[in-house]
């Protein structure tokens, strides 16, 4: 494929003739990053943008002041782009950005990205016009997320006599935020007989009996482009899992999107039920207590 047919592919290039695109791939310099690698490290000084040609990209943001644990803040795909607010601004990277498989990146400098669009107004205008849309569409996805977080919040200060109760309570409070028919079935883990037990089903159009079967080992992820399995450990216990599925396909930006948000809302839960169980516990060696007595 070439450098005209990869920048046709990117949002950001889509009201560009194939004549500016030839002139604009120019620009760019091309760089391939094996899994695993870091793009570029959190508040490190950057004044590149970069367009993912192929490949996946997390950008992350560091728990602790060792960066030994991330939260996930977005996945890019193929055709999306990033390092726009230190093209912009000349900001320090508020991020880290992490090639999560085998990737091509384009890397396009201020300087240059500023001389191009000197010279082509008219498509700076365009990029620039894209490039805030885009980031119009994360900022929805930030807020959508906080406020989902803050609801959920009220569940983790609320009392539950079982993780059961405390997870059929979140399902119903997550439903609110997802676009389109969805059906959630969701389980929690015995641990007596080795197997997950159904605490919660909602159904909003038919689906077949097989798609709603869990895994064997179930683990986190896209199933296809309309079912997410979250599951949920903590401590090194399987605890919950749900299963996420649309009537209608998800294009690749919104599945992303998505599991950024299951895997926040998978952490909690988690955290959550571990809690519930303690509490439990010490419920009960209270009242064997007092029977003693």
């Amino acid at each position: 494929m070439s450098n005209i047919e990869k920048l046709k592919k990117v949002t950001l290039f889509h009201n560009l003739s194939e004549g500016m695109l030839a002139e604009f791939a120019g620009y760019f310099k091309e760089t391939a990053y094996a899994a695993g690698d870091v793009v570029f490290k959190e508040k490190t000084k950057g004044d590149s943008l970069y367009i993912i040609v192929e490949g996946e990209v997390t950008i992350e943001k560091a728990m602790d002041d060792e960066g030994r644990e991330f939260k996930a803040l977005a996945i890019l795909s193929a055709g999306d782009f990033f390092g726009e607010m230190a093209v912009i601004q000349g900001q320090v990277r508020f991020a880290q950005a992490r090639a999560t498989k085998d990737s091509a990146l384009y890397e396009i400098d201020r300087e240059k990205l500023f001389s191009f669009i000197k010279e082509n107004p008219a498509t700076g205008i365009s990029i620039f016009r894209e490039i805030m849309s885009s980031l119009l569409r994360r900022l929805q996805h930030t807020s959508n997320e906080l406020t989902m977080l803050f609801d959920l919040s009220r569940h983790l200060l609320a009392q539950y006599k079982s993780p059961g109760e405390f997870i059929s309570a979140v399902m119903g409070e997550m439903l609110h935020y997802f676009e389109g028919s969805w059906n959630v079935h969701a389980y929690v883990f015995n641990m007596f007989n080795d197997e997950y037990e159904q605490v919660y089903s909602k159904e909003s159009f038919l689906q077949d009996e097989a798609a709603r079967k869990l895994p064997a080992r179930p683990e986190s992820g896209w199933v296809n482009d309309s079912t997410y399995l979250m599951a949920c450990s903590a401590e090194g216990r399987k605890l919950a899992c749900a299963l996420f599925s649309r009537s209608a396909a998800l294009a690749a930006l919104e599945k992303n999107n998505l599991a950024t948000i299951f895997n926040t809302i998978s952490s909690i839960l988690g955290s959550a039920v571990v809690n519930i169980e303690h509490q439990a516990e010490a419920a009960l060696m209270e009242k064997l207590k007092k029977a003693k007595i």
